[in-house]
């Protein structure tokens, strides 16, 4: 429908017309029905322009508030364009499927330089299938729908509070509707299987001068809705804008703690005012300080310790009226320190990873950088903990806590560690301890692995036996070797084992074992009573 809330009466009275048109058709095409849309049209390309006029002077209302102020307008301005960008796009889409209906056989119809229609020399009037031919065998109907509904989404993107402007809301989703009209206008000869769809319903079996109409009162509905949105964002300009009542002298300082040799900076602003005004900021001692943005930017470094306090007045001149504020503000200078603590005790083992936590007092977690001495390696595994591998050489390392700030780096602390070798591990078996066992022959035929554990230490270490060797009592009384060459008993052993008697020995030894730092180590024996 073309009803809409802000239209003339005019306009409400050619939209009727068009809908009277329209059902008329569906009764009776007649000549004079036919040639009563060409008034329509006329009066549809009046309200194109009207609309063309009163945007043309929203556009230059954009331009004279950009002028005014750049830094609050530009955003708004930009979204402006691009809206003018985008409806003349869609209205010259719109002209396009005019011309490609009357190209075929009414090519004197197109006037290209005005991109209009020259009704006087359209003939094929109540012509139907001109207009199905293009828009709905060639898909441009479907392809305009499909336009229509961008440039809403487009617009309605542009609206973030959707409650507080329902009604633009409301009248863009009308003005561009893309819905099927309320009364789907049975043709007589529109196959009965086939499922209505909006280009159908408007472009299938219509006669010509129907069609270009309806295809201006389209125009016209864009001009229509670029008109909402402009009335929209030109509204935005100054939505933002608080009273003068309402301000505040505010210090928003990076830190409130600093260290010897730290700078101390921080941002004196009237909160909620303008920020493209520039006030003037004086300190007590009637020093002006410098201003950036509408902030002024104080900056001081200070090698003392203690709470300092500092202050001033800002003050701000708005068409005339001036308003002043005082502000007082304190920052502390503190000692540098650093915490370094291993989770375990003050020494790093080769070989595994080591964990350490690390953290600076008064700094953020994510301005800490650790560093520590070569050939050793440090890293960040989650905030505030580290992992450090120490190198194959060097029997200490030395960890350096910096504050990084501004590309400035400050020494907070350092930590010195013992470097060792991980302890060897003590060769067992399944019942054994202190190197010696006693199995039964049942727990003999069990026996699968020898295994290598370190003792009562901090760490959970994986060691791997890689060989060993069983020296036993053989047949005819005769002690004999019997090697393996990883952690399992072999099937000879096993063999051997099942031949032993009550209160005979064996000895397992030569035992070799790798642990994570890649070292091969040669571990104790383990003697073996059978019992």
């Amino acid at each position: 429908s073309m009803a809409h809330g802000k239209e003339t009466p005019r306009q409400k009275m050619i939209g009727m017309m068009y809908l009277v048109l329209t059902a008329m058709l569906a009764l009776n095409v007649s000549r004079e029905v036919v040639n009563a849309f060409i008034l329509v049209d006329e009066g549809l390309v009046t309200t194109t322009e009207n609309f063309a006029v009163k945007n043309a002077g929203m556009y230059s209302e954009f331009a004279k508030q950009y002028e005014l102020n750049k830094d609050k307008v530009g955003d708004w301005k930009d979204k402006a364009d691009e809206v003018r960008k985008r409806c003349d796009e869609l209205y010259d889409f719109i002209y396009e499927c005019k011309a490609e209906i009357l190209k075929e056989r009414e090519e004197a119809a197109i006037d290209s330089v005005n991109k209009a229609v020259i009704w006087e020399e359209v003939h094929g009037r109540d012509n139907m299938d001109y207009s199905s031919e293009v828009m709905i065998a060639r898909k441009r109907g479907e392809e305009l729908k499909g336009k229509i509904e961008e440039l809403r989404e487009y617009m309605l993107s542009l609206i973030d509070d959707k409650d507080t402007y329902a009604k633009t809301v409301e009248a863009l989703e009308e003005i561009l509707s893309t819905d099927l009209p309320k009364v789907e206008l049975e043709k007589g000869n529109q196959k009965k299987n086939q499922t209505p769809t909006w280009d159908r319903a408007y472009f299938d079996m219509m006669p010509l001068a129907s069609v270009i109409t309806l295809l201006s009162k389209m125009q016209a509905d864009v001009r229509n809705a670029e008109a909402e949105m402009l009335e929209f964002l030109l509204g935005q300009i100054g939505a933002g804008d608080i009273p003068i009542n309402a301000v505040e002298a505010v210090v928003v300082a990076d830190r409130s703690l600093v260290f010897p040799g730290q700078e101390y900076k921080a941002k004196i602003i009237l909160a909620a005012y303008d920020s493209t005004k520039a006030p003037v900021v004086e300190l007590n001692d009637g020093t002006e300080i410098p201003v950036e943005g509408g902030k002024g930017i104080y900056t001081i470094t200070s090698n003392q310790q203690g709470i300092k306090t500092w202050g001033g007045t800002i003050t701000l001149e708005n068409n005339g009226q001036i308003t002043e504020r005082k502000f007082q503000a304190t920052y502390e200078v503190g000692a540098a320190n650093a915490t370094v603590s291993a989770t375990r005790m003050n020494v790093f083992f080769r070989g595994i990873p080591n964990p350490v936590g690390i953290t600076a007092g008064g700094v953020a977690e994510s301005s800490v950088q650790a560093r520590i001495t070569s050939p050793h390696s440090i890293k960040r595994i989650r905030p505030g903990m580290y992992e450090v591998r120490p190198g194959a050489k060097g029997d200490k390392a030395v960890i350096s806590v910096y504050s990084q700030d501004n590309g400035t780096s400050t020494l907070m602390g350092r930590q010195e560690f013992r470097v060792e070798d991980l302890p060897d591990p003590v060769a067992k078996i399944t019942g054994s301890k202190a190197g010696q066992a006693n199995l039964s022959a049942g727990a003999l035929s069990r026996l699968d692995i020898v295994e290598a554990e370190v003792e009562r230490f901090y760490f959970e270490v994986d060691f791997k036996v890689t060989e060993f060797v069983v020296v036993a009592l053989g047949s005819g009384g005769i002690s004999g070797r019997y090697p393996s060459t990883s952690e399992k008993f072999t099937a000879e052993q096993k063999d051997i084992f099942r031949r032993l008697r009550i209160g005979q020995t064996f000895t397992i030894r030569d035992i070799k074992a790798i642990g994570p730092d890649g070292k091969v180590r040669q571990l104790n024996p383990i003697i073996v009573n059978v019992i």
